[in-house]
């Protein structure tokens, strides 16, 4: 996802909370117990090759006879411009794996121009792995395939990095968009993950159209999650079971059965906050990842003032290329400096501005050459942090560790150290680690 001010690559924030998890009506698991864990200093992972999991893939429809055609005016669609990706149906729940991956490889196609392959089987094994010691795991015995997930889930993961040095580089929120600016996003940074409801009243096949109209969804209907590669203003709106208001339909993947195109109509609510819509991206540019933190989940972000300035210090000798970091608001500014590791002195220091909302990784001027540092990063409206372990309504849990030394925030003039309770007691709430990352070249 190329950078558009600055030189910044943008991706996303975290500070939400889910009602649900996406996995095409499946029901919630028990309660989960506590989880056993703890994290690492440095994120390498090793992934080992599976073959391409396509066993749903004769169940895909492509509609491609129809008597409506699409306008000139009023209509795009991503396939048209020649962006590929692998129209592969899901594994039981695994909606919200596939249309991050069609994010993911059509975002990569826009800035490469070359095509990405990801396996829905290999990422999924990935975020649910239980070897791992924080981030987000699911109940002994509980199906994997069958539990669902959140585009969040994929986002935290791969910022950490992923098999064949991929390294998350962009994830914008799309909350609050109007249409206009999903289109523009769209046509700038490939397929939009979203979540819709998915009712089985409101969905039809119409002149061999798969479509679904939902303009008033319930609690609960929210739980289906598809990519968006598309619009077609002139969409009838009498090929909806439901009756739609107006022309016009969202061109969609969907991965559940009828697998293939799926129009959504334009009635159908996109801002909604059961699954965050994101546009994502990866890159090969980092060879490596240093975090202390799982990605931001459910902690808002923490303010000790106008300014809100944390840090995490570092010991692994290399080449330091660009810092990481959730940035909650949309149209702002951050400092990052590099520090020693007793957080006293200043080695570099750089001002950067993210356009939208979101975990970001900030490109130095120049790389630097380093062993033992700090990363210092001042935030104008909080601070990302790790927060504590949650337990959500399902079979899915989170879990966090922090360890002396790791992370800082710097309060009433001193560093306090964020793993400690008497820290967690003078800012109200829990923190554990910083939301920092170092991403290196070498």
């Amino acid at each position: 996802m190329k950078n558009t001010c600055n030189k910044t690559k943008l991706i996303i924030s975290l500070g939400i909370s889910f009602a649900m998890l996406a996995g095409c009506g499946n029901a919630s698991a028990p309660q989960p117990a506590p989880a056993e864990s703890a994290a690492s200093e440095e994120i390498s992972v090793e992934v080992s090759p599976q073959q391409p999991s396509t066993k749903n893939n004769h169940l895909i429809k492509h509609h491609n006879e129809h008597q409506y055609k699409h306008g000139e005016n009023g209509y795009y669609n991503l396939l048209d411009d020649g962006i590929e990706f692998d129209l592969t149906g899901q594994l039981s729940g695994t909606c919200w794996i596939c249309a991050s991956i069609c994010a993911l490889t059509t975002s990569y196609q826009f800035d490469h121009d070359e095509t990405i392959e990801f396996d829905q089987l290999d990422l999924l094994n990935q975020i649910y792995r239980d070897d791992k010691e924080e981030g987000v795991f699911i109940v002994k015995g509980a199906d994997k395939e069958a539990i669902g997930g959140s585009g969040v889930f994929v986002t935290n993961e791969l910022a950490n990095g992923f098999d064949d040095g991929l390294v998350l580089d962009g994830a914008i929120i799309a909350q609050n968009w109007t249409m206009d600016e999903v289109k523009e996003g769209i046509k700038r940074y490939g397929a939009l993950y979203i979540g819709i409801p998915d009712p089985q009243n409101k969905k039809g096949t119409h002149d061999n159209y798969f479509t679904m109209n939902c303009p008033a969804p319930r609690n609960g209907e929210f739980d289906h999650s598809i990519a968006v590669l598309g619009w077609d203003d002139s969409f009838p709106k009498e090929y909806f079971n439901e009756p739609a208001s107006q022309d016009g339909a969202w061109i969609t993947y969907n991965s559940n059965y009828p697998l293939g195109y799926y129009y959504v109509s334009y009635d159908t609510p996109f801002d909604q906050l059961y699954d965050i819509p994101l546009f994502l991206s990866v890159t090969e540019d980092y060879s490596k990842v240093l975090a202390y933190d799982c990605g931001q989940w459910f902690t808002k972000p923490v303010i000790t003032g106008d300014e809100t300035t944390t840090a995490n210090v570092f010991r692994e000798k290399g080449t330091l290329a660009a810092v990481g970091t959730y940035v909650p608001t949309d149209d702002t500014d951050l400092a990052i400096k590099i520090m020693t590791p007793d957080l006293d002195g200043c080695l570099y220091s750089q001002e950067f501005h993210a356009d939208y909302a979101g975990y970001c990784v900030f490109e130095l001027e120049k790389p630097i050459d380093v062993d033992e540092y700090a990363i210092a990063v001042t935030y104008p409206n909080g601070a990302p942090v790790e927060g504590k372990a949650e337990k959500l309504e399902t079979a899915i849990y989170t879990d966090v560790t922090s360890k002396s030394g790791q992370s800082f925030i710097l309060f009433d003039g001193k560093w306090l150290d964020m793993s400690e309770e008497q820290t967690w007691n003078q800012l109200g709430c829990e923190t554990n680690n910083a939301c920092i990352k170092a991403l290196y070249v070498n």
